[in-house]
């Protein structure tokens, strides 16, 4: 579960903060897990408003067999960025208006925290905070993060993803069901729900046709399906549409073209490729939500960020308000 915040006003503080204490109370956290979130958004979010006049603020609660076990706290901006990062990320270092915790104080609070900033190209944190009391899951292989919105005036996607993690693999597969709105979401959903059931036990095609199937009654969707295998060291990949994919692995960039038709809708065979994956792999799906034009020449070292803060800054960047717009990293560890 999550929600955006748009911070253009100090007004809008509060109001990031009592969405914070909405989703916690929503999903089952703390009090002083809440408590916690309420004090790093306020900080990050007078940093917005002093350095950037304006930016926004993504909740999300993290979740494991449906019970929630942290949240996710990510602040965007386009302002100037931060000018000694060393400096800004030491105890005791503050803005003059904030109140005084400062990123170093919520570095060593965060279970993971991480910032992206580039000269003149804006800022991007990322704070994980974790309950006390509930086990995270722990996982070696991959670290995932997403960013997901509908087109503008829309209350649902028509866009979704999904993952599923079996022995020493992940299974991925992101969907864009024709159009926008209830409609395109179903169809999305549908997708989803048919490689939920088939692809711990078949290939990244073989799901596709599967997913045909169920989206027969719908109006159709395009879609992609990655299958990643530790022990084997390979990606296997698969698609159908419009969906961008690309891994890249010590700077080089593997594209990873799909085919043309609809799932759903007059399907031709989907042809299914495969990469070297390893542990220096980052795979960049997306749907066609976020511009065609976008790439990583103007975000140096963004691909040393961690997962969630890649797909924020991508789409903070490149997301077209005029579609619904999705992207999801995979990073290999």
């Amino acid at each position: 579960m999550e929600t955006t915040v748009r911070i253009d006003d100090h007004s809008r503080i509060a109001e990031a903060r009592r969405a914070a204490a909405t989703l916690g109370h929503t999903m089952g956290l703390t009090p002083e897990l809440v408590a916690q979130a309420s004090l790093v958004i306020s900080e990050l979010c007078t940093n917005i408003l002093k350095y950037a006049a304006h930016g926004e603020v993504k909740l999300s609660t993290l979740c494991v067999n449906g019970t929630a076990y942290g949240m996710d706290i990510v602040a965007l901006d386009r302002g100037p960025g931060i000018a000694n990062l060393d400096a800004a990320v030491k105890d005791g270092f503050s803005t003059g208006s904030s109140l005084g915790i400062g990123l170093g104080t919520m570095r060593r609070a965060a279970a993971v925290f991480d910032v992206y900033c580039a000269p003149g190209g804006g800022t991007a944190v990322l704070a994980r905070l974790l309950e006390k009391k509930v086990a995270a899951p722990v996982d070696d292989s991959f670290t995932l993060g997403s960013r997901m919105t509908p087109i503008r005036n829309e209350m649902v996607s028509g866009d979704s993803w999904s993952c599923l993690q079996f022995d020493q693999s992940l299974a991925v597969t992101i969907v864009d069901g024709l159009g926008h709105g209830p409609k395109a979401a179903e169809a999305a959903h549908a997708a989803v729900d048919a490689f939920q059931r088939s692809a711990r036990q078949v290939g990244p095609a073989q799901v596709i046709q599967m997913a045909h199937q169920a989206l027969l009654s719908t109006r159709g969707a395009v879609m992609a399906v990655v299958s990643i295998d530790v022990q084997a060291q390979t990606l296997r990949f698969a698609g159908l549409g419009n969906i961008s994919a690309v891994v890249y692995t010590r700077g080089i960039a593997a594209r990873l073209v799909s085919s043309d038709g609809t799932v759903g809708y007059g399907l031709r065979k989907a042809r299914e490729c495969s990469v070297d994956w390893s542990s220096h792999s980052t795979l960049i799906l997306n749907t066609d939500g976020l511009s065609s034009r976008w790439n990583l020449a103007k975000h140096p070292g963004l691909l040393a960020s961690h997962p969630v803060l890649i797909a924020a800054v991508l789409h903070r960047d490149f997301a077209r308000n005029t579609d619904d717009a999705t992207v999801v990293v995979v990073r290999g560890h």
